[in-house]
Order: structure tokens, then sequence, then C-alpha cells
């Protein structure tokens, strides 16, 4: 499995029939929706002509990732939400 995230004003340019997810409303967004991600799976063969087509285009994109580099990424407070602390019990 492959990985790219991108800026969320370039979801138009994916084809997501050349990726895993189903459309735009089944992706996944950063903390502040500025970035999303979508992933492909190359069985070995070339990369999707979407992807690349926004690799190559030389604009904002981070990528592509593998498995590791996607999950060390996915830990970062960009992605990850904030930790709610639980209420207290009050003291007697």
């Amino acid at each position: 499995m492959r990985y790219l995230i991108i800026p969320s004003y370039r979801v138009p340019e994916v084809v997501f029939a050349q990726v895993k997810e189903d459309g735009p409303a089944y992706l996944r967004y950063n903390n502040d929706n500025t970035k999303t991600f979508v992933k492909w799976d190359t069985g070995g063969g070339p990369d999707p002509e979407c992807i690349n087509s926004i690799v190559g285009a030389g604009l904002t994109h981070w990528g592509p990732y593998n498995k590791d580099g996607f999950n060390t990424e996915m830990q970062t407070d960009e992605w990850t939400s904030p930790q709610r602390s639980e209420p207290r019990a009050p003291k007697d």
C-alpha cells in the first residue's frame, strides 16, 4: 500500500476509481481540514495516473509514503485528536 497526503483543495484531482477511497465523502482530514490523503495498492505495478499527475505537477503534496512512513506521519499532532481529560469526581 502507498499513501499520498494532499491539500484539501486538490481533492478534485483524484480519480477515485484509481485509489482505495470510494469518493470525497470517505476521506479522512487532518485536525484543521486543510489536508487529506489517498491510498492505493500498486501490486508491483506503476502508481495510478491521477497520483502521477498530482506528484508530477510539482505542486504541494507530501509523499508518496510506504506504510511505516505514513503511520509515523499520522501520529503527529496535526493528525491526532487532542486528548480530552475525563471529568473528575468532586472531592468530599
